[in-house]
């Protein structure tokens, strides 16, 4: 399947396709991401500079703002699913 076409199918209501499924993956994988970059920084400078001089109040904002996206994506999952029907 296309990108484009399956993005086409997650806009589409009852195609089986979960954009807030599809959204949480999506935040996860970037945010890991993000967090990891700042890891490598960080390891980077201590073994060059042999201390840290990168300003740690900035960098703990980030790390703060992509904890607030991995939230709000869990959080959406979790409320849309709990008014769902289950058919047990």
């Amino acid at each position: 399947m296309r990108v484009t076409e399956y993005l086409k199918e997650l806009i589409k209501n009852g195609s089986g396709h979960s954009s807030k499924s599809f959204f949480l993956v999506a935040v996860t994988l970037m945010g890991c991401f993000l967090l990891l970059i700042v890891g490598f920084v960080l390891v980077y400078e201590v073994i060059v500079n042999k201390s840290i001089k990168t300003d740690l109040m900035g960098l703990s904002a980030f790390v703060g703002a992509i904890t607030a996206l991995f939230a709000s994506a869990g959080v959406t999952k979790c409320l849309s699913e709990k008014n769902e029907n289950k058919n047990v």
